[in-house]
């Protein structure tokens, strides 16, 4: 009897104690979220350290206001000491919030890496190795650019320094893993733009958040691009064509039933210039015997350009750009038949820059080309010099459209629109040809038309 009443005032005074822990949980999450809301992180502080004590598992908000409140710790400390303890202490918040809500898709560990990186603590193996755990357990979260940069550089230079045992052909691998993660970042943002775009195409007014949402992806495409060029610079004098060949040649029997091997080296010498060479040719043919697709196809298009066999080429890349589902890659297809007939055939050259933006609209180097093609003939069209000059507008205006869609051409695109511009009739051509807010039709192959523009623009 003494035994079981026992147990019975255990049982009891175990439920009244954790009854009493969770009414203090309760009360302390509710001064937690209120103090952090109002941004009163310090008197949000000693709950938030109490309950990741207490009941670390009792609500997510402990760790999305924990961040915010510790952040600001961080920002406010005066002593060099106190900064570090915090930054720690973030870090262990991060792997607290991880362990206590597996799968949350907060992007701790690269979270904890970059902000090692911003305090210049913690080593560089370290860094690197938050940021390969969350490329290989949570890739989707794992959207930074400069995480990724950083990744990849941390890569090459221990490959450089001899350590850890790594390969240049997994290198190699780690920048196509990280370029493809880079493009499909780039993918989801680019077509949420061309939706956006095709809006203000239909003279459709984007709301306040559409318009937030157009500047967050052109800032952030315009990130992603400069990191794609940051990684090819590091990994320049690894790849030339010299090493790249002798060190394909060296591995192709090995790996020729390997279709991602053999899909990443014929890419890799495509982008390489190192296409000349008869083992691009012997890569690109084992790899679209195996399996057929747009992107072997299109690899074979390369080959028989190389081997001046146009005509052949032109079949490939057009069989490629029919395969293609993605807009993006569809779109880098027609652009490069489109170059393939250039100023030999300016309506075909068009034809297909124009199914490049069919394709995705936001494909600036097509409106490029189209520029281009209409500047190479302004003394072909037009019947007077002020005529010939004026198709200078409607190049311009092709440039500005460059500009407006494609982030990563922005500053090149409004350049050469200026230039277009100051090769446009000036204001004393247009009043000495009282052409002011005429409409000059261009009758040549371009056959579009243009408004002069009035004098006091």
């Amino acid at each position: 009897m003494k035994t079981k009443l026992t147990l019975v005032l255990l049982i009891a005074f175990s439920f009244l104690t954790n009854a009493q822990s969770n009414d203090k949980c309760a009360e302390d999450i509710q001064y937690l979220v209120q103090f952090s809301k109002s941004k009163d992180y310090n008197d949000a502080y000693p709950y938030l350290q109490n309950m990741r004590k207490t009941c670390p598992s009792y609500h997510k908000a402990i760790y999305i206001y924990g961040e915010f409140i510790l952040k600001d710790k961080i920002d406010n400390a005066q002593i060099v000491a106190d900064k570090e303890a915090f930054v720690k202490d973030l870090v262990v918040l991060y792997g607290e919030h991880d362990k206590y809500y597996p799968g949350n898709g907060a992007g701790n560990s690269v979270k904890k890496a970059l902000l090692l990186l911003d305090h210049k603590m913690g080593t560089k193996d370290e860094v690197y190795g938050y940021l390969d755990t969350a490329f290989k357990t949570e890739p989707e979260s794992f959207t930074s650019a400069r995480a990724l940069y950083t990744y990849f550089e941390l890569f090459v230079d221990d490959y450089e320094a001899e350590k850890k045992g790594i390969e240049l052909q997994q290198v190699f691998d780690k920048y196509d893993e990280i370029t493809e993660k880079l493009e499909l970042e780039e993918k989801g943002l680019s077509d949420e733009l061309d939706v956006l775009l095709n809006k203000i195409e239909a003279q459709e007014e984007l709301s306040d958040k559409e318009t937030r949402l157009k500047e967050r992806n052109e800032y952030n495409l315009e990130q992603f691009s400069t990191v794609k060029s940051s990684m090819d610079a590091k990994i320049v004098l690894l790849s030339t064509c010299e090493k790249l060949i002798p060190f394909y040649q060296k591995t192709f029997e090995e790996k020729k039933t390997d279709v991602l091997w053999l899909k990443r080296a014929a890419e890799r010498l495509e982008s390489k210039d190192c296409d000349s060479d008869p083992l691009f040719t012997k890569i690109s043919e084992q790899l679209h015997k195996l399996n057929p697709t747009a992107e072997s196809a299109y690899l074979l298009g390369v080959a028989a350009q190389r081997a001046k066999n146009t005509t052949k080429a032109l079949e490939y890349f057009n069989q490629s750009a029919q395969l293609f589902t993605d807009a993006t890659k569809k779109a880098k297809v027609y652009y490069k038949i489109a170059t393939m007939y250039g100023t030999g055939n300016k309506t075909q050259a068009r034809t297909y820059a124009k199914k490049a933006l069919a394709a995705k609209p936001s494909f600036g180097q097509a409106y490029m080309l189209i520029a281009q093609l209409y500047a190479s003939s302004a003394n072909d069209c037009g019947k007077t010099p002020f005529e010939k000059r004026a198709v200078y507008w409607l190049c311009a205006q092709y440039a500005n459209k460059a500009a407006a869609v494609d982030p990563a051409l922005k500053a090149t695109a409004s350049r050469q629109a200026a230039s277009y511009n100051a090769s446009a009739p000036s204001k004393t051509d247009i009043f000495n040809e009282g052409k002011a807010g005429q409409t000059i039709s261009f009758n040549c192959w371009i056959g579009e038309s243009i408004t002069v523009p009035n004098l006091g623009r």
